[in-house]
């Protein structure tokens, strides 16, 4: 494996955020980061035909958009990039350059709002402690026993749930039994939100766990995206947090 497809195995491992300033700042930090590992030049053509479709001229970075971004448009993000000073063109022409803006991002953790769901008869003590490690690394998490008293709680948790960048699914052995998990699971679909499934507690090894979970909620928390702890230990449970940091791009 090359130091390109090494770059985009570990990037592919980070979820796009769904809010607007997040992508932004994930997107610009990835560019400032492919030039610090030299994999495409400081300097790069984007270029314009007349209907508006952009274009990238290094071959690189054209793989990178199109692996990593391909959801987003081309023409946009680079003009979103520009007009928030991530990008800078040089001398008026269509080469751009990563600003120091940019590469000041490879220093930062982004503080990204991430929404922690678990039902509490099997996750309460690992809720908690994802919510610390999580704000050790300046992260913002969110767990629904701190909303207020007395507030319209499903409209509260739903809006946090659509504002969040993330959305994190703790899921024990009885987990899928909460309707109100299943409920939040359902509204970050419905948002669009990346969803991390962490399995512990064995879930996932009876087939009847899934029976009466719809396959947009089954697909969404599937093994190929999730986390898992596969020992019941304090290592192995650090192990998976460590793992669910990387997700956000932090390295304890």
């Amino acid at each position: 494996m090359n130091d390109f497809d090494k770059f985009m195995e570990e990037r592919s491992k980070i979820p796009i955020p769904s809010g607007d300033v997040a992508w932004v700042k994930l997107l610009a930090k990835e560019l400032a980061l492919g030039v610090n590992r030299q994999l495409w030049s400081s300097e790069f053509m984007i270029y314009f035909f007349e209907d508006g479709e952009a274009h990238v001229e290094d071959e690189t970075i054209k793989s990178f958009f199109g692996s990593r971004w391909s959801d987003y448009d081309l023409s946009h993000v680079s003009s979103v990039l520009l007009r928030q000073g991530f990008l800078i063109r040089k001398d008026s022409s269509d080469w751009l350059t990563p600003t120091d803006k940019a590469f000041s991002l490879l220093e930062e953790t982004q503080p990204y709002n991430i929404f922690i769901s678990y039902r509490r008869l099997d996750s309460s003590a690992l809720a908690l402690l994802v919510l610390t490690r999580l704000k050790e690394h300046s992260l913002v998490p969110f767990l629904d026993m701190a909303l207020e008293a007395g507030g319209n709680w499903h409209a509260d948790l739903e809006e946090r749930i659509k504002a969040c960048d993330y959305f994190i699914i703790l899921l024990g052995k009885d987990t899928l039994t909460s309707e109100m998990t299943v409920k939040e699971i359902q509204w970050a679909l419905e948002y669009q939100k990346p969803i991390i499934p962490l399995w512990h507690s064995g879930f996932g090894s009876d087939d009847d766990m899934w029976q009466g979970i719809s396959y947009t909620v089954a697909d969404a928390i599937q093994q190929i995206n999730a986390i898992r702890v596969t020992d019941e230990s304090a290592s192995g449970y650090n192990s998976a947090i460590v793992e669910l940091l990387n997700r956000f791009g932090v390295t304890p």
